[in-house]
């Protein structure tokens, strides 16, 4: 039986875009075809290292000369819209664009729209959502294996609210399956530069701030994030409920983690000592392939089986609210910011804020 190859077209071939070029081999049934990018010497790169496929200096000639079926979109944030435009006008099937969506809620409704008018699926790259690992994680809370959730923390390294915390913003929302009600906390820009200082790094720090605050969701739970910049310790995440917890460790290996998970069989406030917590088991899955070669795979199945996506144009504007609306909380000492965030902040600009102020 003949297995149909879908087309895969890329713009953006630097940094990041040369992962996401190198996660469409691994993954079934899909095809790398072109590339797009306006740098000469970035599709040197590309060609040099799959000769099989057409590049091109302009996104539109390689849209309009290739079939493809799915785009991936690999370039900064503010170049995105206008791609975005052309691919669903000329009928690219489905678009997987890296994140954070867009520098401005504006923006992302524009595409998100463009993509619904024309049917064409938009999956933003929260790769966290094809994680078996996280899917359990969301599975165990949905199933009640802590209770009823109360709080939880999460930390990353490196700061930058925007480029890092997308994720996990994205990932909280994910696996409490549960909407933000509220934000508030504190911005820092820049580097710790007491310790190892890495000058490239802090570029980007100086306009993606760090932030230490608190999410407030819609059933009660309570999540502290903290990410400033000297925070350098591996990712980590805990998930609380009245029945137990689980600690996630990211970072300890290229596709491990650790997973602790402590619960009681009573379902319980009571802090008299009668709530005994005890260890218990909790499956560790490793994955042969890159969350993004299943992001691809489950792509294909949206576009030929009509499929759900586990990542959503709609998912990607909510973890940018919530960045707009820790930056917006800041600005005014620290003081909560109810969610959804009204128009007048649609045009307020992330990741690109020429001075420490964030304005």
């Amino acid at each position: 039986m003949n297995v149909k190859n879908y087309n895969f077209g890329q713009v953006g071939y630097r940094g990041r875009g040369k992962g996401l070029a190198s996660f469409v081999v691994e993954a079934k049934g899909a095809q790398l075809v072109a590339i797009a990018d306006l740098v000469g010497e970035n599709l040197e790169d590309a060609k040099s290292l799959y000769s099989n496929i057409n590049v091109y200096s302009n996104h539109l000639d390689m849209i309009e000369a290739e079939n493809l079926d799915v785009l991936i979109i690999a370039t900064a944030p503010r170049f995105r819209l206008p791609i975005v435009t052309d691919a669903v006008q000329k009928g690219v099937k489905a678009i997987y664009m890296e994140k954070p969506i867009a520098n401005t809620l504006a923006e992302a409704d524009q595409m998100i729209s463009l993509c619904k008018d024309n049917r064409v699926e938009l999956s933003i790259g929260h790769q966290r959502r094809w994680d078996p690992n996280f899917v359990n994680i969301k599975n165990a809370i949905k199933n009640g294996d802590l209770g009823t959730i109360t709080h939880g923390v999460s930390y990353w390294t490196a700061g930058r609210i925007g480029a890092n915390g997308t994720h996990f913003l994205d990932m909280i929302n994910f696996v409490l399956d549960d909407e933000p009600i509220r934000i508030s906390g504190i911005s820092q820009f820049g580097m710790n530069n007491k310790a190892d200082f890495n000058e490239s790094l802090n570029e980007w720090m100086e306009k993606d701030p760090g932030v230490s605050g608190f999410i407030d969701y819609s059933r009660g739970t309570r999540i502290w994030i903290h990410c400033f910049n000297d925070v350098i310790t591996p990712h980590t995440h805990m998930f609380c409920g009245t029945k137990g917890r689980i600690d996630v460790f990211e970072g300890m290996g290229e596709f491990d983690m650790d997973i602790l998970y402590r619960a009681s069989d009573k379902d319980s406030t009571d802090m008299r000592g009668v709530h005994i917590v005890e260890p218990k088991q909790f499956p560790v899955v490793t994955v042969d392939k890159k969350p993004e070669s299943l992001a691809y795979e489950e792509l294909i199945r949206v576009v030929s089986e009509r499929k759900n996506n586990s990542s959503t144009g709609e998912d990607g504007r909510k973890a940018l609210e919530m960045i707009v609306a820790f930056q917006i909380s800041s600005e005014n000492g620290g003081r909560s910011v109810a969610l959804p965030l009204p128009e007048s902040c649609f045009n307020y600009e992330v990741g690109y804020h020429p001075n420490k102020s964030g304005k």
